[in-house]
């Protein structure tokens, strides 16, 4: 339920408008162009096409005044950016009113359930969701945080302490106790999803012609920003593990999962099929060059040292219902649960009797949730 969401795109517009009459503007003024004191106009009233009232809620009127104070809160030091028009705030004004009425509606539902936000309630949250990262994952952006000397835990901890964010871990988690606890998907319904999906979805297409399939292991050195030492280090290891897998060529998969430092370990480094300019020119040379079944390595690219095998070409493949079962549950879980909160919001809005002043549409989940697809 957050505001800023929507003040990016708007603000963004904004400026994209400001820079596009720039040009314009600088321009040389005509020969008989009025004293630039003379000719400079009063600022635009970008609130002037919000109507006075802009909704109802249980009978009372939510004025113009509101919505702007509403919206001048989510503004950094509360000032409208330089060419954001009054059209485009009557554009965005639908969505932002129903946005306002329904973050006071849902509010007051978080304080009646007694649920109080707090610095606590939002470090577990926050610490909770980057724990179901997968660990590589979750390891790659701490190092490129610190690359661009920025401090992860630090980070985190300012995300706690702001008022916005501890607002939404409670709103979350009245919703999660009170609006999505009854959703449920069960195996049939997954299963039906797969069946009527399976040809659509989840059944991955044969490699083209041009394009080679390849799974490497890579061990990271960054071009640039790794020390002498730390790149010698990366070298020696991977000329070791390419010394390995000659003798135990079929420990690939296994060698891939332990010590690959790119997010294809979980899938034993496997990157799927690829065409040429999809991959950076050393490695895309060295796989292209590769009979199936052969290795190469160590290969230098701006990543590191990658060992790298050709795998083989593969025809169309049906992906199994138990491998995707879990990624489906979740979808149709994340859908149920879309859906669950839409009538909500709709019950909400009927209990209060809203009535809004401008047409609207239907809201969305941020991030709404789309179907997994054969990978």
């Amino acid at each position: 339920m957050r505001q800023n969401r929507w003040m990016v795109s708007l603000f963004a517009a904004g400026a994209v408008a400001f820079s596009a009459g720039a040009a314009e503007a600088a321009k040389p003024a005509p020969a008989k162009a009025a004293p630039a004191a003379e000719a400079k106009k009063a600022p635009e009233d970008v609130w002037k096409l919000i109507p006075d009232t802009v909704a109802e809620v249980d009978g009372k009127s939510v004025s113009k005044d509101e919505f702007v104070k509403f919206l001048l809160k989510s503004i950094p030091d509360g000032k409208i950016p330089e060419g954001l028009t009054a059209e485009m705030i009557r554009k965005e004004a639908p969505g932002l009113v129903k946005q306002m009425v329904l973050d006071r509606l849902i509010s007051a539902q978080v304080e009646k359930a007694g649920i109080k936000s707090s610095y606590e309630m939002a470090k577990a949250k926050l610490n909770e969701r980057f724990k179901s990262f997968n660990p590589q994952q979750l390891e790659m952006i701490k190092m490129q945080m610190a690359q661009a000397g920025k401090d992860f835990e630090k980070l985190l901890d300012e995300q706690a302490k702001n008022p916005q964010v501890q607002k939404d871990v409670a709103i979350g988690e009245f919703l999660e106790k009170n609006v999505m606890k009854t959703v449920k998907v069960t195996d049939e319904e997954v299963r039906k999803y797969y069946e009527d999906n399976k040809a659509t979805q989840f059944t991955e297409p044969a490699d083209q012609p041009d394009m080679v399939r390849a799974s490497h292991i890579l061990i990271m050195a960054e071009e640039g920003k790794a020390k002498p030492e730390e790149m010698k280090a990366a070298l020696d290891k991977a000329t070791k593990i390419m010394a390995d897998l000659k003798k135990n060529p079929e420990k690939f998969e296994e060698v891939a999962k332990a010590e690959s430092q790119c997010p294809s370990s979980r899938q034993g480094g496997s990157l799927g099929a690829f065409g040429k300019g999809q991959m950076v020119p050393e490695f895309e040379k060295a796989a292209f060059e590769l009979k199936e079944g052969e290795l190469t390595g160590p290969v230098k690219t701006k990543f590191g040292y990658h060992i790298i095998r050709r795998d083989a070409a593969k025809g169309p493949t049906v992906m199994p219902f138990e491998t995707v079962k879990p990624q489906l549950t979740k979808f149709l879980e994340s859908r149920k649960q879309q859906q669950a909160f839409l009538d909500y919001i709709k019950k909400l809005e009927t209990e209060h009797k809203v009535k809004y002043t401008m047409p609207l549409e239907v809201p969305q989940l941020p991030g709404a949730a789309t179907a997994p697809a054969a990978k």
